[in-house]
């Protein structure tokens, strides 16, 4: 049967309120890798939904990377690895609304891989337009309260901006990848976190650096930020776990 907090959304579409109520058993180890689903006749009448409506749940599930389906096999849930972690719906299902100590380690990781040599890249190649696009999201860091909704929204866009404005595709990629996990992490530490003070500053200097066009100043002030933000969101998982 469908899961009971989905089905308090009336707005939510059978076919979505399908895939997440599988989804959820997907990620949280109910369906483990390698089990094969029941035909679609059996699984649309335990979920009380229409065989097209199961169909379309499943292209959406394939499409998140949690099942694939072949002639021989049947629907089989796929290896974890295969999953789109970044994706905003597999994050919330296997998270819920919070992110997790282990979460925040691999973003953290990530982050460290990416958005210090995306910052130098900027400061070496970013056209006045996608300059532009960085300040944009910086001065509206400036003029929104530290933990808003408007400030979270301009943190991601400032650190997507950098993304874009390194010039290489491959790393613009990731942008839109990471900007689920992105408003997570920031929104928690925004929240949770009272030392709020050097959010700005620390943004300000990368933007800076940028646009002195110096890329070692740039990936300097990337691992400042990423280093002070690492402390911010582990300082909130500990209160978080206080208030437990």
């Amino acid at each position: 049967m469908p899961d009971a907090r989905i089905a308090k959304r009336p707005r939510v579409t059978r076919h979505v309120q399908a895939a997440e109520s599988l989804g959820r058993r997907i990620v949280g180890g109910e369906l483990e890798p390698g089990a094969v689903l029941p035909n679609a006749t059996q699984m649309a009448r335990l979920m009380s939904v229409s065989r097209p409506a199961f169909r379309e749940a499943l292209k959406l599930l394939a499409g998140k990377g949690l099942i694939e389906s072949s002639p021989r096999r049947g629907t089989t849930v796929r290896p974890r690895a295969a999953w789109n972690r970044l994706d905003q719906d597999v994050l919330r299902w296997q998270i819920g609304e919070e992110p997790n100590a282990g979460f925040m380690r691999d973003l953290y990781e990530l982050r460290r891989m990416i958005e210090p040599e995306a910052a130098a890249f900027a400061a070496k190649r970013a056209t006045s337009a996608r300059l532009a696009g960085v300040d944009r999201a910086l001065a509206l860091m400036e003029d929104a309260e530290p933990n808003s909704p408007l400030s979270v929204e301009a943190d991601v866009d400032f650190h997507v901006s950098i993304l874009i404005a390194s010039g290489n595709e491959f790393l613009a990629s990731f942008g839109p990848a990471i900007r689920a996990s992105l408003t997570m992490a920031i929104r928690f530490q925004r929240v949770s976190c009272h030392a709020m003070d050097h959010f700005v500053p620390d943004h300000r200097a990368i933007a800076d650096a940028i646009r002195r066009r110096d890329p070692q100043a740039a990936r300097a002030a990337s691992l400042k930020l990423l280093a002070q933000a690492e402390i911010d969101s582990k300082e909130a998982l500990k209160l978080k776990g206080q208030a437990a």
